[in-house]
Parts: structure tokens; sequence; C-alpha cells
């Protein structure tokens, strides 16, 4: 049975199989351990909610009076 596609690499690599291994050297029945994260509470996080809900209002006031601008111009 013919293939068209060489079974071996042609690229003159053969000598060194490639490596299947994880970047920090252990096992790859290992997995990567998971991240550190810190997470924002208590007065820090009220703030970051208040703030947000803030910009969000900024957005809408401006998107509004960029609308009633346009509609007021165009009449």
């Amino acid at each position: 049975m013919t293939t068209t596609t060489p079974l071996r690499s042609e690229t003159g690599f053969d000598d060194h199989p490639p490596r299947h291994e994880r970047p920090d050297g252990l096992s790859r029945a290992i997995p990567f351990p998971e991240p550190h994260v810190d997470k924002i509470r208590g007065v820090k996080l009220i703030a970051l909610w208040v703030g947000l809900a803030a910009g969000a209002w900024c957005v809408v006031a401006g998107v509004g009076y960029g609308l009633y601008v346009a509609v007021h111009s165009a009449l």
C-alpha cells in the first residue's frame, strides 16, 4: 500500500527523537500548578464595584448626551 506522506522524517533529525517533556522538567503526569491569584476582599471590593458602576453611568450619560446633541442639531 502506498502513501502520499513519508512515514519517516527526511530532514536529518531522525538521530534525535522529539522530547515529550514539560518545560520545567517534571513528569508529564504531574499537571502544571495553578497560578496564585490574590482575591480582592472587603472595602477594596466595594470601592471597585462603586467605581465600575459610576464609570458605567458616566458612559451611559455621555452616550445619551451625545445622542441628544445629535438629534437637537439635526432638528
